[in-house]
């Protein structure tokens, strides 16, 4: 219980750190890709008339590839931050299973040479 409590009371700090090492940013519960550019603008098709329809249907094609591509590189992005943000926790509950385990061995010590 102890170390579940210290792991979360430090996590808004190792967030803050991560985000700033990391590509996405964390704001107002919301995750953003930093590093993928802007969303691309969407696209429709334009259904007045068949000549309008085909002179569409390129830039409905270009932005279907752009968002894709986006896509992808939004998912690379998270997947990244998600493992540093495992790797960053891991590392720190350890270090305060250390720390428990040290406390607890200095206390058997003080106990062995205290006589209690």
């Amino acid at each position: 219980m102890l170390i579940r409590q210290a792991l979360f009371s430090a996590l808004p700090s190792l967030l803050l750190v991560i985000s700033s090492a990391q590509a996405g940013t964390i704001a107002n519960n919301e995750w953003t890709a930093t590093t993928c550019g802007p969303v691309p603008a969407e696209a429709k098709l334009d259904l007045k008339n068949p000549d309008a329809y085909n002179k569409s249907v390129e830039a409905v094609s270009n932005f279907r590839i752009a968002n894709h591509a986006y896509l992808d590189c939004v998912i690379k992005e998270a997947n990244a931050d998600i493992q540093t943000v495992n790797k960053s926790a891991t590392t720190f509950q350890q270090k305060v299973v250390d720390a428990d385990n040290k406390i607890q061995d200095d206390i058997k010590a003080a106990d062995k040479k205290f006589g209690k």
